[in-house]
């Protein structure tokens, strides 16, 4: 998902960007201190007090708090503990964070038909958070709103039977015949068109967490809907404040691998200043800050509060977008121009050591990933040693592109804005007449992810909403392509690279075809084609006041610091 924050935009930034970020304001925020809560506490199993309350804080504000429609770091961090999927993933640290387990589904469920049916039933008794039983149909109508709403999650969807009659019905409240469902018995059955390795993981994002079947069909940000989790969003005021309760009921269902969470209230500021976020998280007017503190701040960071900060090394890849749509990206040689002439290290400087140089589009970790590739063989020179600037002018020169005038996209963020300026000065040592144009992080991605807004490139980056290479390779898969909040920012529409996408899909011994998926990656970003501009792979901080029990913290794989991991000490 794009990353969406301070730092580059995830983000987040999702992005990867991983990134997408909005506008902040840079009022200072008092923490509640713990004689300041009214709710009673216990002990809890790691030696912290179950209750209270915290405040922390995002440098954007989500894209969205829909969860038919957020597709960023900064909403669904929070958002994963509001909207439980059919399925979902266990609240631990390492690989069995990725792995699929029930939700509010009894069971995983039964597959058949050859990869194309999978049948759930939901589990007894649950509700909302705001007492409405939860159906069957509920999910029917989830995904209705993420195909209806054009998010960018509606690419997932779209293999199931009968998703694009739906949409070209044009009518919200018509069906969609993939989709059975029996709210006496709870069953839910799902056909898809042709079979995808990666449907459990599916089930399991954000998009499918469940919302009532009376949620309206238009963006809920400033009233979120309600949700089956341990939290719900109980005040959203955009740009401001979003705050999160404890849901009155949800301890009740007994879910297995789902916490309950410790504090009873979550307060998110969006407060623009990261410099702000971090010296008051120092201080301890702020317990958690989501993006990782600025550079210059950094060492003060670790020598004043060591005890409470680390690294942790993600899913994700930064690079930046080509738009094969417009001129002078439609030329592979302009393409392979500015691949030559990014300077991978002074990108890396910027981000102050949290991100690893690197030329591969498949992130570590990921099954496809060749380390070979993404450092010492990569084809345009070693990504840990200065750029090929003469090889990069004589490119361009001949494909007579030198001299032409781009737009350089990026979002206010720290420290996306200065990456997306750092492009641009290297794009102008290479011959091209570029400057850059930021935009507020909020609406960043969903500007560039617009079709009539012709931008020819930029900054993005992604972290894994899951741990398959499909999860990366339907950013440049020319099947996602849509005009609005379109996650394929360059439009690459390869036919053979298309076509490895749709065979690898059914692919469901992912480790036998790891190989197939590194010739993939390296094909995408390798001449003739160079694709897209990879540079990096981020790290992700976790940064907490004292009052918090820092070892009780769970970083998660794909959805990052756990909040319902937080406890006071």
């Amino acid at each position: 998902m794009i990353f969406v924050r301070a730092l580059q935009n995830s983000s987040i930034a999702k992005l990867l960007a991983v990134v997408v970020l909005s506008l902040g304001l840079g009022t200072a925020v008092a923490a509640c201190g713990s004689g300041s809560d009214s709710s009673s506490s216990s002990s809890s199993s790691n030696g912290g007090t179950e209750g209270g309350s915290i405040t922390i804080s995002q440098t954007s504000q989500p894209d969205f708090l829909d969860p038919a429609l957020s597709y960023t770091v900064n909403g669904w961090e929070p958002m994963w503990l509001v909207y439980t999927p059919l399925l979902t993933y266990p609240h631990v640290e390492g690989t069995t964070g990725g792995e699929v387990t029930p939700g509010l589904a009894e069971d995983l469920p039964t597959v058949s038909n050859g990869g194309k049916t999978y049948e759930l039933k939901l589990r007894d008794g649950l509700k909302y958070a705001d007492g409405q039983p939860v159906v069957a149909s509920d999910f029917s109508h989830t995904i209705k709103r993420v195909l209806n709403l054009e998010s960018g999650g509606s690419f997932f969807f779209e293999n199931i039977v009968g998703a694009d009659e739906y949409l070209k019905a044009g009518d919200p409240n018509g069906e969609i015949k993939g989709i059975k469902t029996n709210d006496k018995t709870g069953e839910i059955t799902i056909d898809l068109v042709g079979a995808d390795a990666s449907f459990s993981n599916i089930l399991a994002t954000n998009f499918a967490g469940l919302v009532p079947g009376d949620t309206p069909f238009k963006n809920q940000t400033e009233n979120p809907p309600s949700g089956v989790g341990a939290y719900t969003i109980t005040k959203s005021v955009p740009n401001r404040e979003f705050v999160m309760e404890k849901s009155p009921n949800f301890a009740s269902f007994n879910i297995p691998d789902i916490p309950t969470g410790h504090v009873d209230k979550i307060t998110t500021k969006i407060i623009k200043n990261a410099n702000q976020q971090a010296q008051d998280v120092l201080s301890n007017k702020l317990d958690y800050m989501q993006d990782p503190p600025p550079a210059d701040l950094k060492p003060t960071v670790k020598a004043q509060a060591g005890d409470r900060y680390g690294e942790t090394t993600t899913g994700s890849t930064y690079y930046f977008f080509m738009n094969t749509r417009v001129a002078p990206f439609d030329d592979a040689k302009v393409r392979e121009a500015v691949n030559y002439g990014i300077d991978k290290p002074g990108l890396a400087r910027i981000f102050a050591g949290e991100l690893a140089p690197g030329c591969s589009f498949l992130p570590p970790g990921m099954p496809g990933y060749n380390e070979a590739f993404d450092t010492t063989d990569c084809p345009y020179g070693d990504p840990s040693q200065p750029p090929d600037l003469e090889k990069a002018k004589q490119l361009l020169k001949e494909a007579g592109a030198d001299g032409t005038k781009l737009t350089v996209w990026g979002n206010n963020d720290d420290p996306s804005d200065k990456v997306t300026e750092a492009y641009a000065d290297m794009l102008n040592q290479i011959g091209f007449d570029a400057k850059p144009k930021i935009i507020d992080g909020g609406v960043y991605f969903q500007t560039i992810g617009n079709q009539s807004t012709k931008a020819q490139t930029g900054f993005a980056n992604w972290f894994q909403d899951f741990p398959h290479p499909l999860n990366f390779s339907f950013l440049v898969d020319g099947d996602s392509i849509q005009d609005t909040n379109n996650q394929n920012f360059g439009n690459v529409d390869n036919k053979q690279l298309n076509e490895e996408i749709n065979k690898l899909t059914l692919e469901t011994d992912l480790p036998a075809v790891a190989d197939r998926w590194e010739a993939w990656d390296e094909s995408l970003v390798s001449p003739p084609n160079s694709y897209i501009a990879p540079y990096g792979h981020r790290k992700l901080a976790t940064f907490v006041s004292d009052r918090i029990n820092f070892d009780a913290i769970v970083f998660h794989p794909l959805y990052n610091n756990d909040y319902s991991t937080f406890e006071l000490k």
